[in-house]
């Protein structure tokens, strides 16, 4: 009986001669949990696989790039139905065992017949690996995000195969990233649920790059249903490790696509600190790690902290007193009690911000809440890549 995810990377006719699709077979054991996008124009692939994991248990997940079949109405469904379709027929399955996942230019019809005789044609061994997995699904990208991760639960080994994509239209809800998780484990699908939407929300739900939310959002996590005589359900500490350890992936997957972000050459971390309460917290991340003019000094080493200051008093709705913020770069006091800080060294700032990662802690004070945020800079090669993204 397999036991493993089994992996075949093709080309499906979009991207000329390169690879640019990837079909994961799953164990007869498996179970899966899916995240997507919260946009209203979810595209079809989205949609459909919505449908088909209600309806019944998912054999084989189909992702493709460089076409996101998004905002392309009743034709790109029935294209997305047909390419279930096919794979049913060549798998000897039902078309709802399968489930659809794409990226890639918003608003074009994939070339349909392209992708019908490649997967009709295609002889499937899958025999590809992870790493292939995570090069085949790459848009803007400038490399490829994968991640295998080994630990011991009761000294049986356990290891976590992680790919992800992603470097623009990053933004809270994940943004215009895939993401595809296997554990050689097995977990009620009620548990399997709450472990991938907390390291979701403690990972890719923390990130952003230019505040855009994507149609194609996805991330989908894989049980195995191998080391069942882990009893996860009555053993609250044992969970407590795989939940750790699988955030520290998801994590980590987060951190490469901030390093990935279109034209980034900076890391920001934002960290709210005694905020009102969560909601406002976030609300101040978010706003921060969207400011042009806050990205921009980022990416000149401009020691301008009067951008986060002016941000976050243009925030409605915020409970604090302009005099109690406090604001540190790179651990360096650069204002306090409503004025710039009287020690503070604005060149020896501008060199600390010359390196690749900053961080930036802004002090509410008005509560106990905190948040944190990675994001990156804006920089001449973010607006070369987006301006010709289609051409």
């Amino acid at each position: 009986m397999m036991e493993k995810v089994l992996i075949e990377v093709l080309n499906i006719g979009i991207k000329d001669k390169r690879k640019d699709a990837v079909c994961f077979k799953l164990p007869c054991l498996s179970k899966i949990a899916v995240v997507s996008t919260k946009n209203k124009y979810a595209a079809a692939p989205v949609i459909l696989s919505k449908s088909h994991i209600s309806k019944s248990t998912p054999k084989y997940i189909l992702v493709n790039s460089g076409n996101a079949n998004a905002c392309t109405g009743k034709i790109g469904m029935n294209n997305a139905v047909k390419c279930t379709k096919i794979l049913s027929k060549k798998f000897k399955c039902k078309k709802e065992n399968i489930l659809l996942s794409s990226t890639g230019i918003i608003g074009r019809q994939l070339p349909i017949d392209k992708v019908i005789k490649s997967l009709d044609t295609h002889n499937f061994k899958f025999k590809s690996t992870w790493k292939q997995a995570a090069t085949a699904i790459m848009t803007t990208d400038k490399f490829s995000k994968y991640i295998s991760r080994s630990f011991l639960l009761h000294n049986t080994k356990i290891t976590i195969n992680a790919i992800c994509k992603g470097a623009g239209m990053i933004e809270p809800n994940m943004a215009t990233m895939l993401s595809f998780i296997s554990i050689n484990i097995d977990l009620k699908k009620s548990a399997l649920t709450k472990i991938l939407k907390k390291s979701v929300n403690s990972s890719f739900n923390m990130i952003s790059v230019d505040g855009d939310m994507s149609t194609n959002d996805t991330v989908m996590l894989i049980t195995t249903g191998e080391n069942k005589d882990i009893d996860f359900s009555n053993d609250k500490k044992m969970f407590n490790v795989l939940e750790s350890e699988l955030i520290k992936v998801c994590c980590d997957l987060s951190t490469m696509i901030i390093d990935d972000g279109e034209g980034s050459t900076k890391i920001i971390k934002l960290n709210i600190h005694k905020a009102y309460n969560l909601n406002q917290a976030k609300k101040i991340s978010y706003s921060l790690a969207n400011s042009n003019l806050i990205k921009t000094a980022m990416y000149g080493a401009d020691p301008n902290w009067g951008r986060i200051i002016a941000r976050l008093g243009s925030i409605n709705n915020i409970n604090f007193t302009d005099k109690k913020v406090i604001l540190k770069i790179n651990n360096i006091m650069v204002y306090k009690n409503g004025i710039q800080y009287d020690k503070c060294d604005l060149k020896k700032l501008n060199k600390s911000m010359m390196k690749k990662n900053i961080v930036i802690d802004l002090f509410i004070n008005s509560g106990n809440a905190s948040h944190s945020v990675l994001t990156s800079d804006l920089s001449h090669e973010y607006i070369h890549i987006n301006s010709a993204y289609t051409t």
